[in-house]
């Protein structure tokens, strides 16, 4: 029987893809978990590779064979192996544990791939440059367009969400945009250079105080921008012009990125600065084109946004008490479930939504909540399916992974809970996790010190009990905007400095076969004297429960007790005085260990 009659009820997409690719005489086709913005959050209109293989995760590449005899892969981080294993067909993709490197190594596995496709709105001018580069040792070309072929084949592709743009007070923000503006200019000045194209989201919603509504958790302004020394600012989009609040200045002008070769006219002769690692590769041929010089230079404005100003800091601690609170009465309401009566993931993790959805500040949660039980808390970045998610039983673990967008601050906090009596084990794992994650917290290091050189302090616990776990130990954290920010993080490769003013992640954690265990706070950065130390935000205590005093020293025990002490002063004076049943948990959970 023919190949495609036998998988074509079961792969109809993936086939109908096959068939495609070879009508365009392209052995092979790359496509990225990406949209024009290189966003970790998608609309579902840019759901390419979730399209086609059913990945559904937040980070990795596709390369789809057009040979039937081929398997295609699918390539993510650590994070994802587990869940690539349960959502992706292994009959007709290969897993694989990597990046950019192990597209090549694929690729070059098979002699008969020759031509490879590529959207180049899609990839960055030095990814593109990194895979040219390798591949032609083994004389295999690229064939480049503009025009997605994921798209060519995709029936009902679902519709883009009408865009609208608000501001943000500047009570919130602490800087108007106008302010925000005459920094950048003298930065690109500086740089010997006219004008500054992005294509960050993030950073321009930062720059113009303002923010958006397409997706559901990131409230950005999907766009990408030319800024201008003139002091014009043309905002590119997609598709239609977005609703516009108060916005309205002069010399800000929205228009549709099909004019994009148009404006650039304008500007011929000049120089421009572009980020190689975050512009994709269809600018530089539209500068080319119209005599634009260019020059890589990291996105200035990124590295601006990423120090939170004293107002941001402020709100920051403001809305954590109110998060914490909220995180503290759906804690009590979990300890008070009936265990003959459990709810399951999918019920859990709204029930934590309507407690943060009463403040009037609160506008959505910051990422999909994960909330995992038991074996499934060994999935790092775990979605519960809707209407089959796991039910919660006493007696084993409960991680919950989760935060809110707020008017005033961006939250994401992971806690580990047990409806009932914990194993030995689990008390054992968890308190490890936690030594990790008190050392890094605890911290006292140098001004100047890199991402890089202090990830080591929260696996070292883990490292002595022969454990570690597949991900960074902290992501940079945006206001009001990306929960994940770069370009700053605590891992083993990232080498930006850490600095003053910056919010970042503390998340250490564990993944075993029967449970999982990550504790996560986020931390200030803050200056204490020549040196740098971590002010913690998150106002939550950790589960009691589950620490094994006896694995613990005088100094973690004395820092345990001084957190609870800190959480109980700032979340009591939020709770309503005729709750006195919450203000006993509160105090039940705060008490010295």
């Amino acid at each position: 029987m023919d190949y495609y009659n036998i998988y074509e009820k079961k792969m109809k997409k993936l086939i109908e893809f096959k068939k495609y690719l070879i009508s365009k005489n392209i052995d092979a086709y790359i496509i990225p978990k990406y949209d024009l913005f290189f966003s970790e959050e998608l609309m579902e209109s840019d759901e390419r590779l979730k399209f086609i293989s059913n990945f559904s995760g937040s980070a990795g590449w596709g390369v789809i064979t057009a040979s039937h005899k081929l398997k295609s892969a699918i390539i993510s981080d650590g994070r994802y192996q587990e869940q690539l294993k349960k959502e992706v067909s292994q009959k007709e993709f290969v897993i694989l544990d990597g990046g950019l490197n192990k597209i090549i190594e694929f690729l070059n596995s098979y002699k008969q791939i020759k031509i490879i496709g590529v959207d180049t709105k899609l990839i960055t001018i030095n990814q593109f440059k990194f895979l040219e580069s390798e591949l032609k040792i083994k004389n295999k070309k690229f064939m480049l367009s503009t025009k997605n072929l994921v798209d060519e084949i995709w029936k009902n592709k679902p519709s883009t969400p009408q865009h609208k743009i608000v501001d943000v007070a500047t009570k919130y923000v602490g800087e108007n945009f106008v302010s925000k503006i005459k920094r950048l200019y003298k930065i690109i000045l500086n740089h010997s250079s006219e004008a500054l194209i992005t294509f960050k989201p993030d950073a321009i919603s930062w720059l113009l105080n303002i923010r958006g509504n397409q997706l559901k958790y990131t409230p950005v302004v999907r766009c990408f921008a030319l800024i201008h020394k003139s002091k014009k600012i043309f905002l590119f989009f997609e598709n239609d012009l977005p609703q516009l609040s108060k916005l309205d200045h002069s010399e800000i002008i929205l228009t549709n990125m099909n004019k994009f070769q148009s404006i650039l006219k304008m500007f011929a002769g000049e120089s421009f600065l572009i980020d190689y690692n975050s512009t994709p590769m269809f600018v530089l041929s539209a500068l080319k084109k119209n005599k634009i010089k260019y020059k890589h230079a990291s996105c200035p404005i990124s590295s601006l946004k990423v120090i939170k100003n004293s107002i941001e800091q402020k709100n920051f601690k403001e809305v954590h008490k109110v998060d914490g609170l909220a995180f503290l009465k759906f804690w009590s309401w979990f300890e008070q479930l009936d265990e003959n009566n459990m709810f399951d993931e999918e019920y859990l993790a709204k029930k934590l939504f309507e407690y943060r959805s009463v403040n009037k500040l609160f506008k959505s949660n910051s990422f999909p909540t994960i909330s995992a039980f038991g074996k499934n808390g060994s999935v790092i970045h775990y979605r519960y399916s809707k209407g089959k998610s796991k039910k919660i039983k006493s007696n084993n673990l409960y991680l919950i992974d989760s935060g809110g967008q707020y008017l005033n601050g961006t939250t994401d906090v992971t806690r580990v809970l047990i409806h009932g009596q914990p194993t030995n084990d689990m008390k054992t794992k968890y308190t490890i996790v936690l030594k990790g994650h008190l050392s890094l917290s605890n911290l006292l290091f140098p001004q100047g010190t890199l991402g890089k050189e202090i990830d080591s302090i929260a696996r070292a616990a883990l490292w002595q009990n022969k454990m570690d776990y597949a991900h960074g130990t902290g992501h940079g954290v945006g206001f009001y905007s990306n929960v994940h920010e770069g370009p700053v993080s605590i891992s083993k490769t990232n080498s930006y400095e850490l600095k003053p003013g910056m919010v970042i992640s503390n998340e250490p954690g564990y993944y075993g076969s029967k449970f999982g265990i990550r504790i996560e706070n986020l931390e200030l950065i803050q200056k204490v004297g020549n040196f740098l130390s971590f002010e913690t935000l998150t106002l939550i205590p950790y589960e009691k429960k589950l620490i094994d005093k006896s694995l613990l020293s005088k100094t973690e025990i004395n820092q345990i007790n001084k957190y609870h002490k800190l959480v109980n002063e700032k979340i009591r004076p939020l709770i309503n005085r005729r709750d006195g049943d919450l203000v006993n948990f509160l105090n039940s959970k705060t008490s010295i260990l």
